[in-house]
């Protein structure tokens, strides 16, 4: 698949435990034209109609960017309608949770990427991620919204740790709350051969750094990356969903 120069691929795994896939994804490139979009949403485990969650925020979301997004690119305006457009779906989610009983408490992760020819913005919650391959170094641009990254920050537990914590899945924010939420907001400078790997929690929590450094490295194209890391996934057993969306610029 290809957008403006650009290549991308998505792709959703149940996993080799789960029962559903409580994750979503969405690519909108429409007609070759800035912007371009790319969602991961992770439905809450554990709690009620994760795999609704995700979906609901998924579709509201993709819906009122490509509604409100300039064609141009305009920073204070992007980031805003980012801002704007994380909160209605928060919104969103929480109300749909109302709807029934069996909805009640449900929730979601929510990392959105938006490209335009010579900027990209990543607009985050929860502990979906959004890295940047450039210059074959491998970067996390979103920070994880979890008490074990906290803990981590203030220097309570080191990061080595924090990979087999026991509370390592509790979230300080999602989706689907009764509050104001607080997103994270990213600009980089789009340069040429950068490389995005959009994913949720499937991945990071069993596959090493290095290991999605090197797949993000010697891939020829997006689709082979995704089609690695989940392969690689599945070999350490696959617990969770997983879900990866590569972007090559």
């Amino acid at each position: 698949m290809t957008g403006e120069q650009i290549t991308y691929s998505g792709m959703t795994h149940i996993g080799l435990v789960r029962e559903k896939n409580e994750d979503s994804y969405a690519i909108d490139v429409q007609n070759d034209h800035c912007p371009q979009m790319f969602i991961v949403c992770d439905g809450l485990g554990g709690h009620k109609n994760g795999e609704l969650a995700s979906r609901t925020a998924v579709e509201y979301a993709t819906a009122h960017l490509r509604a409100a997004l300039p064609s141009e690119n305009d920073p204070y305006k992007v980031r805003s309608i980012l801002e704007d457009v994380m909160q209605k779906t928060n919104v969103r989610v929480y109300l749909t949770s109302l709807e029934s009983e069996e909805n009640f408490g449900m929730g979601t992760t929510m990392t959105m990427m938006v490209i335009y020819e010579r900027s990209c913005y990543v607009a985050h919650i929860g502990d979906s991620r959004c890295y940047l391959l450039r210059d074959n170094k491998l970067e996390l641009l979103t920070e994880d919204d979890t008490y074990v990254h906290e803990m981590v920050v203030s220097g309570t537990i080191t990061e080595n740790e924090s990979v087999s914590h026991p509370r390592r899945h509790i979230l300080t924010q999602a989706l689907g709350f009764p509050e104001y939420v607080r997103p994270d907001i990213t600009h980089v400078d789009l340069l040429q051969n950068d490389r995005f790997l959009l994913s949720s929690d499937g991945l990071h929590g069993y596959v090493a750094f290095e290991k999605i450094q090197a797949t993000m490295r010697h891939a020829n194209d997006p689709e082979s990356v995704a089609s690695s890391l989940i392969e690689q996934t599945l070999e350490a057993g696959a617990p969770d969903n997983v879900t990866v969306v590569v972007v090559f610029a």
